[in-house]
């Protein structure tokens, strides 16, 4: 029997896209029907998560989402291995497995979720022989062919800058406003709307607005880029880099993010096709770990965002988990 996580990515590639507010509804319905206990929000969590992994392209402004075409790419310092992403109809999961048969050895990871969220897809990594006829080989089975999708993002990450001037909360939203608090990690209930910060209230037609506050004006964003601006402007920094101890692989490591300071979603999508795996969840360190991402990579990442980068001892250098 075909997983949720599985099942529910087979179910959107045959949608092939619409919109977000009902695409969480249904997924939250599915989760429950197979008796899931899920912690709230955890819908809106799995499609960040499959968007991070190359399947859905969401605009979040919009509220619309669609199926990514599938694609193989390549994933970086991986010594021959590439990766599945996009679309997954029966179709699709034929061609993978004629690629089998013909010229590929394709793994089936699962993918590990934090405790409460729904299962996302498992992936699909692709064994080959030869680079230089990967393109070909991908060709014949209708596939798009990316050589390197995480480098190519990580190059065209955009800078974090504040967003275009917008209007102030209505006095009728004052009920609903909410400051986030860095240290909770959580948006909590704002008495007032005085001070610098990042603020989300509902409007009128009861829409979720998120804005940042500096000085007297008021300034569009989105939740993750409000979250960073925060950080830059009270200088502090939520990420870290780790090496690898193997010989050869000293630039390329683990990177580190502490909860409550998610990735924009494209910083996210860069981050992941490192390996093209879910990233790992610590609750006893409160952060997410991002592996395989070189070292200059990382630094774009954390450059772009505003943020100063700490490099960290190899482990086997300080025995620690970080």
């Amino acid at each position: 029997m075909i997983s949720i996580s599985n099942l529910l990515l087979r179910w959107v590639s045959e949608l092939g896209g619409g919109k977000v507010t009902d695409l969480r509804t249904r997924i939250l319905r599915t989760a429950r029907s197979r008796e899931l206990e899920v912690h709230d929000g955890a819908e809106g969590r799995w499609i960040r998560d499959v968007s991070a992994l190359g399947h859905l392209d969401v605009d979040w402004r919009r509220g619309i989402w669609s199926i990514a075409p599938p694609t193989l790419t390549r994933l970086p310092h991986s010594d021959g291995l590439a990766l599945v992403t996009g679309r997954r109809t029966v179709a699709d999961e034929r061609a993978v497995e004629d690629a089998e048969e013909d010229w590929a050895i394709v793994h089936q990871v699962v993918n590990e979720v934090a405790e409460g969220d729904i299962p996302v897809p498992d992936s699909l990594l692709v064994q080959y022989d030869s680079p230089d006829e990967l393109a070909e080989h991908v060709a014949a089975t209708g596939f798009s062919f990316t050589p390197c999708a995480a480098l190519q993002m990580f190059a065209l990450l955009p800078d974090l800058k504040q967003g275009d001037e917008a209007a102030p909360p209505a006095p009728g939203n004052i009920h609903t406003i909410q400051r986030y608090d860095l240290e909770e990690r959580s948006y909590q209930p704002a008495s007032s709307y005085n001070q610098d910060g990042l603020y989300r209230w509902r409007s009128s037609d009861w829409s979720r607005l998120v804005q940042i506050r500096r000085g007297t004006s008021w300034l569009s964003t989105d939740h993750e880029y409000g979250v960073y601006l925060e950080l830059a402007r009270l200088r502090r920094s939520v990420m870290r880099w780790r090496p690898e101890t193997e010989t050869g692989r000293e630039q390329v490591g683990a990177l580190f993010v502490d909860w409550g300071a998610p990735l924009p979603p494209l910083h996210a999508r860069a981050a992941v096709l490192c390996t093209g795996l879910q990233p790992r969840f610590s609750a006893l360190a409160q952060t997410v770990r991002y592996d395989s991402v070189p070292h200059a990579a990382a630094e774009r990442l954390a450059r772009s965002l505003q943020q100063e980068f700490e490099i960290l001892q190899p482990k086997a250098a300080t025995g620690k988990v970080k």
